[in-house]
Parts: C-alpha cells; structure tokens; sequence
C-alpha cells in the first residue's frame, strides 16, 4: 500500500489515531491507522475528481457515535488543511466508523449489528415513554455510552460477572417504576431475539440511566 499512498497520509492517520486516543476513554488499536490511511487518500483522491460518496449510516453515526463523529470532524479539517482538499460531512462520519471499529473487541459482530440492537433498545425507550428523546442532554449522552459498550458485549458473546446488587436494585425499581417496566420489555426482547438474559447490575443501571433521560424529555 505504501508504494501507492503517500507517506504523508499515512503520518496523518497516525495523528488522528493519537488525536483519538486522547479525546475518546477507550483503547483504540494501532491497526487502525493502516485502514485509515487508505481511506483518507482514497477520499482525497475522488474528492479531486468530483466524486462525493453519500454515508447512508450519517445520521446514526452522529447519534450514537457523538466522539467518534468528533474525531472524524477534526480529521476532515487535517485533510483541508494538510491537502487543500475538502471532504464532506459524510466523510467524517466514515472516518468516525473507522474510529468505531478500532475500539471493538476482534470477536465482536459488526458496526452495523451494534447500531441496529442500540437503535432496537432506544426504540423500546421511546415507545414506552412516547416522548422524543433529547439527544443533546448529557444524560441521554451517558445512556447511549454506557449502550455501546452494553450491545458489543452482548452481540460479541461476552459474559458479564454479576455483583450484588439486589438491595440497590430494589429501591431503583421502587422509585423508578416506569423505567423497570421500560427495562423489563427490553429484557423480553433481548431474550426472544438474541437469547441473552440481563443480569441484576445491567437491569439496574439500564433502569438509572433510562428513569433519567426520561425525566429531562419530558
């Protein structure tokens, strides 16, 4: 690749991974920058001819992947910078996905699979609280965190070390019992459909961080 691509796409992706690595709280794989680099030049180089490629995942890529799509954004504006060369919003969204992937474990499903069951779960939310949620609210940001982590967890066949949790479980339940009754529809979902039962600890902080965004949506 690096007889075809220059080397200073390649220092450039470097500086995003690194860029990332300070402004995302999660390991990021140095295997990324190869990818990177060829997606970079290859959008730098149909940018001169004029091709634009749309980003069919644009809007979900915002919502569900904000610092992700953040990073993207800077690395747009690297490549203006660095290259003259203007690429699009639905580049940065690409480049975010690239982000994405370098933090996912080897063994977790794809991109795709993890966006779908978040979008599954955070329909589930809407529909039960009929609201629309508001998704520049820092809890609704916290939600949709601690969602990612949760989805590749459940989709890459992890298994999560219960605490005890049930005293606290119960008082949340008590004070919360829209959000259980939120979390319990959630929980017969996740069973039909990918057969995974919900431990106490993510049935209690699902019921937290959803009796939250509720509250604040209203």
């Amino acid at each position: 690749m690096l007889k075809t691509v220059p080397v200073e796409y390649l220092e450039l992706a470097e500086e995003i991974i690194n860029y990332a690595r300070i402004y995302i709280d999660n390991k990021i794989n140095a295997s990324a920058i190869i990818a990177l680099c060829d997606h970079i030049y290859m959008a730098a180089e149909r940018k001169k001819q004029g091709i634009d490629v749309k980003n069919l995942m644009l809007w979900d890529i915002k919502k569900f992947y904000r610092d992700e799509y953040g990073v993207g954004v800077y690395a747009v504006e690297l490549v203006k910078r660095r290259f003259q060369v203007e690429l699009t919003e639905d580049e940065a969204g690409f480049i975010a996905l690239h982000i994405v992937n370098a933090q996912l474990d080897l063994h977790a499903k794809s991109v795709n699979e993890i966006t779908q069951l978040m979008q599954e779960i955070e329909t589930i939310v809407r529909l039960t609280f009929s609201l629309s949620l508001d998704v520049n609210s820092v809890y609704y940001y916290r939600f949709i965190t601690h969602l990612k982590f949760f989805t590749e967890r459940l989709l890459s066949g992890k298994t999560y070390e219960n605490q005890d949790v049930a005293g606290m479980l119960v008082l949340v339940q008590s004070k919360y019992p829209q959000a259980n009754k939120c979390v319990e529809k959630i929980a017969q979902f996740l069973h039909k459909k990918y057969g995974y039962t919900l431990s106490d600890e993510e049935v209690l902080y699902l019921s937290i961080h959803i009796s939250r965004i509720a509250q604040i949506s209203k």
